[in-house]
């Protein structure tokens, strides 16, 4: 009698710890899922972090050169702060189809008739490199003469009468590198889009 209890226990604890082995398997599985998918939505969320921080930082040195870089013309000013622009985000391939950068130049023309003042955003020059579809600059557009240039700017009192703000705006595409991220593409965002204003001393 002994002996037929004491093989019923074994058979009893053999099945109970497969069954433990088993439920700890299905656990771990269910754990090492939902940490895989942890970390690739958090390398997406933190590389588009990271990008939306580089083009902060590039559009502000882009209008800085503008406004205080070397060259003998305005033009040339321009056109090497949007080369340096390009050659510093170079991990983020801005001439290519992933991005654009737009350097404008808007001088307030201010007419006094009568005691009576008018100011007109005028866009005296515009550069641009990338081609990321159909994007224009949100300031403006050049079309070649100053008389038909009207420039939007979101503060007219940034512009004093008879000087000129610079303006570097950038559009990047963004786009996950996970798995987890292209299947939240609804929560990462689809382009980046920046603009940083400097007046000319």
């Amino acid at each position: 009698m002994n002996r037929i209890l004491q093989r019923a226990k074994r058979t009893v604890s053999r099945i109970s710890g497969r069954g433990e082995g088993g439920q700890a398997l299905i656990e771990f599985t269910l754990v090492a899922l939902l940490l895989i998918v942890l970390i690739f939505g958090a390398i997406d969320f933190c590389r588009a972090i990271y990008m939306r921080q580089l083009l902060i930082n590039l559009s502000r040195e882009t209008a800085n050169l503008e406004a205080r870089g070397v060259g003998s013309t305005t033009a040339e000013i321009m056109t090497n702060a949007l080369n340096a622009a390009i050659q510093e985000a170079s991990p983020l391939t801005l001439n290519s189809t992933n991005g654009m950068v737009i350097v404008t130049a808007v001088t307030n023309y201010t007419n006094v008739v009568k005691k009576q003042s008018t100011a007109t955003y005028t866009i005296s020059h515009q550069f641009w490199l990338g081609t990321l579809g159909t994007f224009q600059s949100a300031v403006g557009t050049y079309t070649g003469s100053n008389k038909f240039n009207q420039a939007i700017l979101p503060n007219t009192g940034i512009l004093p009468a008879n000087r000129t703000v610079y303006v570097a705006e950038i559009y990047y595409k963004f786009s996950p590198i996970t798995p987890v991220g292209q299947l939240i593409k609804v929560i990462l965002p689809a382009q980046f889009y920046d603009v940083a204003y400097f007046s000319a001393l």
